[in-house]
């Protein structure tokens, strides 16, 4: 049996602001990706269609669905001054999700919302996505879609939205006691050293809990506006449940041939002052155990990504990249792609990376899971966006959390080598998962 086929009737809007966009939408399914660094933002509700994988190549294998879904799609009103169609989506870290906390989370999935706002080139659209039944017919539908579309519109313009709900206070508490957790780094730098692998990322999570519920689109906002070249990112596939943070951290972007990358490992905090600040930038400069954490990264990408492009563009040597409250060595990449592959094609080569896995991968994958200790679900995976044209961008899902309610779960995570101290990744973990909870706070930094 053939699939329907789906109207996509797309109209230029005035500007509107993404997050309240999602705040008028509470109640339903809500996607979400923004940053200063890529040329779409999206905010959507509901899903129109979605296609899913699981296992293995789920990743692939929604790269191989991509040109068979969009071949269904019917632009009622095609135009080069209009958006492609836009599929947000993302996957769990590990082939699939264990039922619990992620029980409402695919193992890899794309959505076409059915209501979206997208910002493009400094311009604003509304979008609606609908599956056409068997007696309907494009025609039909445009009819009561355009009604809909300046509904929504006027709707949005007129909304009082309720003010923003923030916990007054938070209680913190961690599933893993701070003397188990350093165990579990003691024992994989014992592997390290016996030369089982090279290096490993331990996560944690830190259960939050207040006395009220939280406003997801407006934390989403807060980080922003702290850290507007960081990607945010939501992904709600049951209303209520969300998938939120801010990643400073790209997996993959395409526009046309041309993609970029970045290699992210290697960290230490902000200071107090500048002197503070430069001093310890420095030091994560000259410090061979980051420098080494780092260049298993670039190997890591020079290795996946070398079958997939003409050409790979790197700096010689790793930059800092400053974010609110903690530093990073970061190597942004650059090149033209193959004929033939698609974004996703490159996020299944990618992922895990050494940044958020370890090397070598399989080996750093059974470790994690003997002793992490809890389901890492979305959590450090890739989650992004891609168009009908083929262009897109994907993020890995770091300095994220899971928001139900008033409570939370973030994560953190550290990347351990020979040389790690588990009292400062610890620390480390701790500092990752401080910038959401500030946040939740109200106490940006």
């Amino acid at each position: 049996m053939s699939l329907n086929r789906i109207v996509n009737y797309t109209i230029p809007c005035p500007p509107y602001p993404l997050t309240e966009f999602l705040r008028l939408g509470a109640g339903m399914e809500r996607f979400y990706f923004e940053s200063g660094q890529s040329s779409v933002a999206i905010a959507a509700l509901g899903i129109g269609a979605q296609i899913s994988h699981h296992g293995e190549n789920r990743f692939s294998n929604l790269g191989a669905s991509l040109q068979d879904f969009f071949q269904r799609i019917i632009p009622i009103n095609e135009s080069d001054a209009l958006p492609r169609p836009i599929l947000l989506g993302g996957g769990a870290f590990f082939d699939h999700v264990k039922r619990g906390i992620w029980d409402s989370f695919p193992s890899a999935a794309l959505t076409l919302p059915r209501y979206a706002l997208i910002r493009a080139g400094g311009e604003y659209f509304f979008s609606i996505n609908h599956t056409l039944t068997e007696n309907e017919t494009p025609a039909l539908a445009a009819g009561y879609l355009r009604i809909e579309a300046k509904n929504f519109i006027e709707q949005m313009e007129t909304a009082i939205l309720p003010p923003p709900s923030f916990p007054d206070e938070l209680i913190t508490n961690t599933e893993t006691s701070r003397a188990e957790w350093e165990n579990s780094i003691r024992h994989s730098i014992g592997m390290i050293r016996a030369g089982m692998l090279k290096k490993v990322v331990i996560a944690r999570p830190l259960q939050v809990h207040g006395n009220r519920p939280l406003d997801v689109p407006v934390l989403l906002e807060r980080l922003g506006a702290s850290c507007p070249a960081c990607f945010r990112f939501l992904f709600e596939f049951m209303p209520g449940r969300n998938f939120a943070g801010v990643t400073p951290e790209r997996l993959i972007s395409v526009s046309g041939t041309e993609y970029n990358t970045v290699a992210i490992a290697g960290s230490i905090r902000r200071g107090g002052s500048p002197v503070e600040d430069d001093a310890l930038g420095r030091q994560l400069l000259h410090s061979a155990k980051d420098q080494s954490e780092h260049a298993f990264v670039l190997d890591h990408i020079r290795e996946k990504m070398s079958p997939l492009v003409k050409t790979l563009d790197m700096d010689s040597a790793p930059k800092l990249l400053r974010l609110p409250n903690i530093q990073h060595l970061c190597t942004d990449i650059t090149g033209t792609l193959k004929a033939g592959h698609n974004i996703l094609n490159i996020v299944a080569a990618l992922h895990p990376t050494p940044a958020v896995g370890g090397m070598p991968g399989e080996a750093a994958l059974r470790l994690i899971r003997e002793l992490e200790g809890f389901e890492r679900g979305w959590y450090a995976a890739p989650v992004g966006w891609v168009d009908a044209d083929g262009n897109g961008d994907f993020v890995v899902a770091i300095r994220s959390g899971l928001f139900q309610g008033s409570t939370a779960t973030l994560f953190g995570g550290a990347g351990i080598v020979a040389d790690s101290d588990p009292q400062k990744e610890w620390d480390e973990t701790g500092l990752k998962a401080r910038f959401l909870l500030d946040a939740m706070q109200g106490e940006m930094v």
